[in-house]
């Protein structure tokens, strides 16, 4: 294969996320004693299958290995690796309704993620030829790409509205890697995956998005990515507000434009934020840059004795549909004025 194009690269960079995002999605679900071990999604997803092949139905079969295989992540794309199908739509949305009652947010995510991934193959296929999938990850910087790790024990995930921390987790060596590789990037700006994309390549836009990072007592959610770009919400606190803001990194090697709108859960109770953060701001993230929204684009007073989190949505520019919903790890102010972080001891 020739010199992989710009175009490819995006394209590969999107996957690698969306197949990380589905991994982490239904593997935190299945790596949980209060949730369905993999076993027994299996296990549920043969029944469905049956019921379906009686009634004239047909849907593929997916097995213990080939879910353990998806549950890799990138590493899927790793060449030499056994080229099992990826996780279709038609699988996401089998997963997601054996997952609907145990696990609904997860079973909301899956079919985006499932779409996601769907239309970014068909892509890559169309501009590199049959031979895409061993090209995927040769095309990335190799700090991109999972490496052996130890594996350290993980923070408390973030709590979703109404639910209780949720308890921490042995992570797998992948999800070490791209949690580092994401995090480094996510925070000063540089991680880049291509050479030539520099930092502050191109002109940001938007209502006083900067490029400043937080400061202070604060906590990010999980990274989401739409595209090249790489977002996550945060819930900053300062002496008397709390702020909830979006980073967005751009690791391509051009200004990418998405549209961003946040809001706040407080005492498990959906707020909206004033418009233009609390409704659809469209901002441009220069090539290689991070920018943040404003702290007083979405904020409320502390008021003791009570939990708050951000929560966010980001998609492309000409999205007719938000798409993934994320949260940032809930602040539970004590009814002394105390915060204590979700999973904090």
């Amino acid at each position: 294969m020739e010199e992989p194009t710009e175009l490819f690269k995006d394209l590969a960079h999107a996957l690698v996320k969306a197949l990380d995002a589905w991994a982490a999605t239904v593997g935190q679900v299945t790596d949980t004693a209060r949730r369905p071990t993999r076993a027994g999604l299996v296990a549920e997803l043969e029944r469905e299958r049956l019921e379906f092949e009686r009634a004239g139905r047909s849907r593929k079969k997916i097995d213990l290995p080939l879910l353990s295989y998806w549950l890799k992540g990138r590493d899927q794309l790793l060449p030499g690796s056994k080229k099992n199908r990826l996780p279709g739509q038609e699988d996401c949305a089998a997963i997601a309704r054996a997952l609907r009652h145990r696990a609904p947010d997860s079973a909301r995510e899956l079919p985006h993620i499932g779409t996601e991934i769907a239309d970014l193959a068909r892509r890559l296929k169309d501009v590199a030829g049959p031979g895409w999938r061993d090209e995927v990850l040769a095309s990335l910087a190799p700090a991109t790409v999972a490496a052996a790790h130890p594996e350290p024990e993980a923070p408390a995930l973030p709590a979703t509205p109404g639910d209780p921390p949720k308890p921490a987790r042995r992570w797998r060596g992948w999800q070490f890697a791209v949690a580092t590789a994401l995090a480094v990037g996510l925070i000063t700006g540089t991680m880049a995956l291509r050479s030539g994309a520099s930092e502050g390549a191109g002109a940001s836009a938007g209502d006083s998005a900067s490029a400043v990072g937080l400061k202070g007592d604060h906590r990010c959610g999980r990274v989401r990515a739409v595209g090249a770009v790489s977002w996550k919400p945060c819930t900053s606190l300062s002496e008397d507000s709390l702020s909830f803001v979006v980073q967005l990194d751009n690791s391509s090697s051009r200004a990418i434009t998405v549209k961003v709108r946040i809001g706040y859960v407080r005492a498990g109770a959906a707020h909206d934020c004033p418009a233009p953060w609390g409704t659809s701001q469209e901002v441009t993230v220069p090539a290689g840059a991070t920018v943040t929204s404003p702290l007083d684009g979405c904020a409320s007073p502390r008021v003791h004795a009570q939990a708050f989190q951000a929560e966010a949505f980001v998609a492309e520019k000409n999205a007719s549909a938000w798409g993934y919903r994320e949260y940032s790890p809930t602040v539970h102010l004590q009814a002394d004025g105390r915060p204590v972080w979700a999973g904090q001891v």
